[in-house]
């Protein structure tokens, strides 16, 4: 019998600009310190960058209240380090929506040609090998797993 040995990361943030850059250089700390590879820090720090802006975007103020208060929103993220693989849980107040239905817009051209925007399910499909979604009371969970293997890459569609 195989036993899976998992470390859990876990943090919360401020859906504000300032709190993406929290985000990402709690992120980097946290590679650094599982010494992750590089290509797979970069393919969970993109996802995690991307996952993270689209809730401060277009996730509204919170969902919850107190005393006929809007929370403030926020993203609880965690990265579960396995054996085999790593998952990272986003987690957000803000308003219902369910991340892994959303169109990928393909990438026909390379990516140094390709216009910014609506990129980022596309980015998140091809770093990661799961993306999930699971409704939580007044909010949303993303799962993204990765293989601690070589990470895949970003290439353009035919």
């Amino acid at each position: 019998m195989q036993t899976t040995t998992t470390q859990r990361h876990r943090t919360r943030f401020p859906a504000t600009i300032d709190g993406v850059v929290a985000a990402a250089t709690w992120l980097h700390g946290v590679t650094e310190t599982e010494q992750l590879s590089a290509k797979l820090a970069f393919a969970i720090e993109v996802c995690l960058e991307e996952l993270f802006t689209n809730v401060m975007n277009h996730g509204g103020p919170g969902t919850a209240t107190t005393n006929d208060d809007e929370l403030p929103l926020f993203v609880e993220l965690a990265l579960d380090l396995g054996d085999d693989d790593v998952s990272l849980f986003v987690e957000d107040n803000g308003r219902p929506f369910d991340v892994s239905q959303a169109p990928a817009r393909p990438i026909r051209r390379p990516l140094e040609e390709v216009m910014p925007g609506g990129l980022g399910m596309q980015l998140i499909r091809s770093f990661s090998s799961e993306l999930l979604y699971e409704p939580l009371p007044g909010g949303n969970r993303v799962i993204v797993k990765f293989l601690r293997g070589e990470q895949p890459e970003t290439k353009a569609e035919d």
